[in-house]
């Protein structure tokens, strides 16, 4: 047994430790948020097992075609102290300003920012099999008067995943693409229609993703139950559905000139037809300069006529080849007013539309 003197100052060291014990306020444990905007605790020191996921996320993410969508509860930490949605927005420092990358009040607790996929500092990173547009969520709290603030700053990353040939890859089933076609005829009812197909022509494509400088192989058709001979009058590509949005280019103009032709398109032709009501037609896939938007939109007027045989100059069907204006029907002359202003003073008998087909997603060169 130790001596007396010994005794004592165990005892003083045991109280000591259990006072200052005391005197120490647990701090509350503030959460961690994983990739996928779930929430766990850090285990204990002593304790090796892995992070325990809480049931219930703070961050949702779901992904279109064309945007990534972010659900953001108020209440952030889950701590009752809830967050403003001027404090939440996508992408680095430079976006918060931005309104696309701003949260915005949804409701019922609840904060959403919708942006499009190449908005708000989106980076994109291929693989052979898949496309994934990443990001990340900022939560930066103010800071108060006196310097101080009463929440931690946070980052949230966020991602979209695709397969290249596909549509979101968290669909299991892979699923042909569906094209957003805008028509003036109800849904469904247009006799006319503007598909993709593939390089040999004999069946639809399914995929909308493309290398930069790939061919784009389309179709128009009529399926109406009279006779009647299809064209083409205008094709523009912009970067969203609204065909008057700028940045755009009209690759077909002026009643079936294919101009793209002349401006450097090596491949862009009209193919010869196959039968009056369809029209084939392609292009080299492109990008616009100094926009880091890689989806692109295709919107045609297309119209199908009861004539037949002749040409005219507002329907007419013209390529640039050889330095020159091409009728793939017939008597190159229509094709002269390419140079200048097609019209044509006779009425004619036409039914038309206007179709609008993508998003496409276009990727530089490896």
């Amino acid at each position: 047994m130790g001596s007396p003197d010994h005794l004592v100052s165990l005892v003083l060291l045991i109280s000591l430790v259990f006072g200052v014990s005391d005197a120490i306020r647990t701090l509350k444990e503030g959460p961690m948020i994983d990739a996928e905007g779930r929430e766990y605790k850090l285990a204990n020191l002593g304790d090796h097992s892995p992070p325990k996921h809480s049931g219930r996320p703070t961050v949702r993410v779901e992904c279109t075609e064309v945007s990534m969508i972010l659900f953001i509860k108020a209440d952030f930490y889950k701590n009752g102290r809830l967050v403003s949605p001027q404090d939440l927005f996508l992408g680095d420092a430079k976006y918060p300003k931005s309104k696309q990358c701003q949260a915005v009040d949804a409701g019922d607790g609840e904060y959403v920012i919708e942006a499009d996929l190449q908005e708000c500092g989106s980076k994109l990173t291929i693989s052979d099999d898949d496309l994934v547009y990443s990001n990340n969520l900022i939560l930066s709290p103010p800071i108060g008067s006196l310097g101080i603030t009463r929440m931690a700053e946070a980052v949230v990353p966020v991602s979209c995943h695709y397969k290249r040939t596909h549509t979101v890859s968290s669909n299991v089933q892979q699923q042909p693409l569906t094209f957003s076609v805008l028509s003036k005829f109800p849904l469904g009812s247009s006799p006319i229609s503007l598909k993709l197909k593939t390089d040999d022509w004999l069946g639809e494509e399914y995929s909308n993703t493309f290398f930069i400088g790939d061919p784009v192989h389309l179709e128009a058709s009529y399926t109406g139950p009279d006779k009647r001979k299809l064209f083409i009058d205008v094709c523009v590509a912009t970067l969203s559905p609204d065909s008057t949005s700028v940045p755009r280019y009209c690759f077909i103009d002026n009643h079936g000139c294919f101009v793209d032709g002349k401006d450097g398109g090596l491949n862009s032709l009209f193919q010869p037809r196959l039968k009056p009501s369809s029209l084939r037609f392609q292009f080299d896939i492109f990008l616009f300069q100094n926009d880091l938007r890689n989806t692109m939109y295709l919107t045609c007027e297309i119209k199908a006529t009861r004539q037949l045989w002749n040409s005219s100059p507002t329907s007419k069907v013209c390529n640039y080849m050889h330095s020159s204006w091409k009728n793939v029907d017939g008597a190159d002359g229509v094709c002269q007013c390419c140079k200048s202003v097609c019209r044509n003073q006779q009425p004619q008998d036409e039914i038309g539309d206007t179709l609008t087909l993508g998003p496409l997603i276009i990727i530089p060169r490896k």
